[in-house]
């Protein structure tokens, strides 16, 4: 099988009906690996023929579909308060492995990490680089993206557009077990999961998660886990159950 390399969306330009010309981190892979014009590649999702190289730019002609490997059936969001350190690296590289679709940062009121334009920016680049490796690693054919962070209120708006929502929170007494079963049974596809930061969420915010109607609390135990091992404890067990 041709090579594959991850191309973020924002690095490919269309130049006809079966040419592309690629840009950024994985050109330099690329050259780096001394393929040559006439060379197969896999970028992303397809298989493509190099017809020319450049300093900061491969141009590729489109040869065929490549075939998915380790794609996941289900679309489960990871919606992950920003985290100290390099936690958040840590969740993203192990809920892609797991087979998380999609991953959304936010801030809440107990969350330390203090963050500018400027750095948010960079912040969420170098996350999206961790899921792109991350996809690379485990063999998977399709690109996780990591989006902007949101602040509490717009995650609140964002979770209304889930079909259903976990939201593991330390003072529920609620089966995850039963919430799990009710999403089988409703054959529901469309997943979001909710981690809060090391301090959790106040009262006050997580009264307003639960409100909305399609959000589900959940315990995960009597212990109280860390952010990141609640992260992915619950992907473990939602993919578990949801045979990914």
């Amino acid at each position: 099988m041709a090579r594959r390399f991850v191309v973020n969306e924002k690095d490919i330009s269309n130049i006809n009906e079966d040419t592309i010309a690629i840009y950024g981190s994985e050109v330099k892979h690329i050259q780096v690996l001394r393929f040559n014009v006439g060379d197969a590649v896999t970028v992303n999702d397809g298989i493509y023929k190099i017809v020319e190289m450049k300093r900061d730019t491969v141009y590729l002609q489109y040869i065929k579909k490549a075939n998915e490997v380790g794609v996941p059936s289900s679309n489960v969001t990871l919606y992950i308060a920003l985290l100290k350190n390099d936690k958040l690296d840590f969740v993203i590289q192990k809920a892609v492995e797991l087979g998380v679709k999609k991953i959304v940062p936010f801030t809440s009121s107990n969350v330390v990490v203090k963050l500018d334009d400027k750095s948010r920016q960079k912040r969420i680049e170098k996350l999206n680089k961790v899921a792109i490796e991350a996809c690379k690693q485990c063999g998977r054919t399709d690109y996780v993206n990591v989006l902007n962070v949101l602040n509490f209120k717009n995650l609140k708006e964002t979770l209304k557009n889930e079909k259903r929502v976990l939201f593991a929170y330390e003072a529920s007494k609620d089966s995850l077990k039963k919430e799990i079963n009710d999403i089988k049974e409703e054959n529901i596809n469309d997943i979001g999961i909710v981690i809060g930061a090391e301090g959790g969420f106040t009262e006050s915010e997580a009264e307003e998660l639960k409100n909305i109607e399609n959000v589900k609390c959940v315990s995960l135990g009597t212990r109280i886990l860390r952010a990141e091992t609640a992260a992915l404890n619950l992907i473990s067990i939602v993919m578990y159950e949801l045979e990914e």
